[in-house]
Protein backbone atom coordinates (compact mmCIF):
# COMPACT_ATOMS: atom_id res chain seq x y z
CA UNK A 1 0.00 0.00 0.00
CA UNK A 2 1.44 3.54 -0.87
CA UNK A 3 0.30 5.82 1.76
CA UNK A 4 0.36 9.93 1.60
CA UNK A 5 1.22 11.63 4.47
CA UNK A 6 1.04 15.00 5.02
CA UNK A 7 2.68 17.13 8.02
CA UNK A 8 0.30 15.64 10.91
CA UNK A 9 1.20 11.85 9.69
CA UNK A 10 4.68 12.69 9.63
CA UNK A 11 5.27 14.72 13.77
CA UNK A 12 2.62 11.60 14.83
CA UNK A 13 5.81 9.59 15.04
CA UNK A 14 3.26 6.61 14.19
CA UNK A 15 5.42 4.22 11.98
CA UNK A 16 2.84 3.30 8.80
CA UNK A 17 4.29 0.09 7.06
CA UNK A 18 4.33 0.50 3.22
CA UNK A 19 5.37 2.60 1.16
CA UNK A 20 5.52 6.37 1.78
CA UNK A 21 5.73 9.92 0.12
CA UNK A 22 5.13 13.24 0.77
CA UNK A 23 5.59 16.48 -0.65
CA UNK A 24 8.33 19.03 -0.80
CA UNK A 25 6.27 22.21 0.50
CA UNK A 26 4.99 19.34 3.75
CA UNK A 27 8.70 19.22 4.37
CA UNK A 28 9.38 22.77 4.06
CA UNK A 29 6.80 23.00 6.67
CA UNK A 30 9.58 20.97 9.24
CA UNK A 31 12.17 23.22 10.85
CA UNK A 32 15.77 21.77 10.84
CA UNK A 33 16.34 20.60 14.43
CA UNK A 34 14.53 19.34 17.16
CA UNK A 35 11.65 16.38 17.48
CA UNK A 36 9.75 17.48 14.47
CA UNK A 37 12.83 17.72 12.49
CA UNK A 38 14.53 14.34 13.82
CA UNK A 39 10.40 12.56 13.73
CA UNK A 40 10.94 13.64 9.81
CA UNK A 41 14.43 12.46 8.85
CA UNK A 42 13.49 8.82 11.01
CA UNK A 43 10.70 8.60 8.39
CA UNK A 44 12.95 9.20 5.18
CA UNK A 45 15.41 6.12 6.90
CA UNK A 46 12.41 4.00 6.72
CA UNK A 47 12.04 5.42 2.83
CA UNK A 48 9.48 8.16 2.85
CA UNK A 49 9.89 9.63 -0.53
CA UNK A 50 9.74 13.31 -1.72
CA UNK A 51 7.85 13.69 -4.90
CA UNK A 52 6.30 16.52 -6.30
CA UNK A 53 2.62 16.06 -7.69
CA UNK A 54 1.77 17.01 -11.70
CA UNK A 55 0.65 20.28 -12.78
CA UNK A 56 -2.69 19.00 -13.92
CA UNK A 57 -2.97 17.17 -10.59
CA UNK A 58 -2.64 20.49 -8.42
CA UNK A 59 -5.38 22.49 -10.90
CA UNK A 60 -7.67 19.71 -10.31
CA UNK A 61 -7.40 19.89 -6.34
CA UNK A 62 -7.83 23.67 -6.47
CA UNK A 63 -11.28 23.03 -8.82
CA UNK A 64 -12.28 20.81 -5.93
CA UNK A 65 -11.55 22.72 -3.24
CA UNK A 66 -13.38 25.85 -4.83
CA UNK A 67 -16.44 23.59 -5.42
CA UNK A 68 -16.31 22.37 -1.73
CA UNK A 69 -15.34 26.30 -0.18
CA UNK A 70 -12.36 24.75 1.40
CA UNK A 71 -10.17 26.59 -0.67
CA UNK A 72 -9.24 29.36 2.11
CA UNK A 73 -8.57 26.73 4.52
CA UNK A 74 -5.72 24.90 2.61
CA UNK A 75 -2.56 25.47 2.73
CA UNK A 76 -0.12 25.32 -0.26
CA UNK A 77 1.28 22.16 1.26
CA UNK A 78 -1.98 20.96 1.66
CA UNK A 79 -2.93 21.48 -1.82
CA UNK A 80 0.28 19.60 -2.82
CA UNK A 81 -0.75 16.82 -0.67
CA UNK A 82 -4.44 16.58 -1.81
CA UNK A 83 -2.42 16.68 -5.70
CA UNK A 84 0.22 13.87 -4.85
CA UNK A 85 -2.53 11.23 -3.58
CA UNK A 86 -4.31 12.16 -6.23
CA UNK A 87 -1.98 11.41 -8.75
CA UNK A 88 0.03 8.45 -6.94
CA UNK A 89 -3.87 6.96 -6.04
CA UNK A 90 -2.59 6.68 -2.82
CA UNK A 91 -3.87 6.49 0.70
CA UNK A 92 -3.65 9.99 2.41
CA UNK A 93 -3.20 9.92 6.17
CA UNK A 94 -4.03 13.31 7.50
CA UNK A 95 -6.01 14.72 10.78
CA UNK A 96 -6.67 17.89 8.50
CA UNK A 97 -10.64 17.96 8.39
CA UNK A 98 -10.64 20.74 5.12
CA UNK A 99 -7.98 18.29 3.76
CA UNK A 100 -10.51 15.06 4.27
CA UNK A 101 -13.35 17.01 3.04
CA UNK A 102 -11.60 17.99 -0.60
CA UNK A 103 -10.30 14.27 -0.79
CA UNK A 104 -14.05 12.88 -0.23
CA UNK A 105 -14.81 15.55 -2.83
CA UNK A 106 -12.33 14.03 -5.76
CA UNK A 107 -12.85 10.29 -4.52
CA UNK A 108 -9.05 10.38 -2.80
CA UNK A 109 -8.47 7.67 -0.55
CA UNK A 110 -7.77 9.07 3.58
CA UNK A 111 -7.47 7.79 6.61
CA UNK A 112 -6.74 9.69 10.22
CA UNK A 113 -4.07 8.89 11.82
CA UNK A 114 -5.37 10.34 15.50
CA UNK A 115 -8.74 12.14 15.10
CA UNK A 116 -12.38 10.05 14.26
CA UNK A 117 -12.70 12.04 10.37
CA UNK A 118 -15.01 13.46 8.91
CA UNK A 119 -18.52 11.69 8.99
CA UNK A 120 -19.85 13.09 5.68
CA UNK A 121 -18.22 15.85 3.32
CA UNK A 122 -19.53 19.81 3.42
CA UNK A 123 -19.96 22.59 1.07
CA UNK A 124 -18.73 25.73 2.58
CA UNK A 125 -20.19 29.43 1.53
CA UNK A 126 -18.78 32.81 2.49
CA UNK A 127 -20.59 35.52 5.20
CA UNK A 128 -19.72 39.04 5.62
CA UNK A 129 -20.26 39.02 9.79
CA UNK A 130 -21.14 42.81 9.48
CA UNK A 131 -23.55 43.20 6.71
CA UNK A 132 -24.51 39.06 6.42
CA UNK A 133 -23.58 39.33 2.67
CA UNK A 134 -22.85 35.64 1.06
CA UNK A 135 -20.26 35.06 -1.10
CA UNK A 136 -19.31 31.96 -3.12
CA UNK A 137 -15.62 32.72 -3.05
CA UNK A 138 -13.57 33.56 -0.31
CA UNK A 139 -12.87 37.24 0.33
CA UNK A 140 -10.53 38.16 3.98
CA UNK A 141 -12.51 41.73 3.79
CA UNK A 142 -16.25 42.06 2.71
CA UNK A 143 -16.08 44.29 -0.81
CA UNK A 144 -19.34 45.85 0.47
CA UNK A 145 -18.99 47.10 3.79
CA UNK A 146 -15.17 45.90 4.87
CA UNK A 147 -16.53 43.62 7.34
CA UNK A 148 -14.52 40.49 8.53
CA UNK A 149 -15.82 37.50 6.18
CA UNK A 150 -15.90 34.07 7.69
CA UNK A 151 -17.38 30.81 6.11
CA UNK A 152 -20.42 29.01 7.36
CA UNK A 153 -22.20 25.66 5.96
CA UNK A 154 -23.59 26.22 3.00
Amino acid sequence: MLYILDTSAILSGIFFDGEMATSPKVIDEIKPGGHSWRLLEYMKGKGLKIMKPSEEALKKVRRAADATGDMASLSEADIEILALAYFLKGTLLTDDYAIQNVAREMGIEYRPILEEGIKEKFYWVYRCKSCGRIFEKYYEICPICGGKVGRVRK
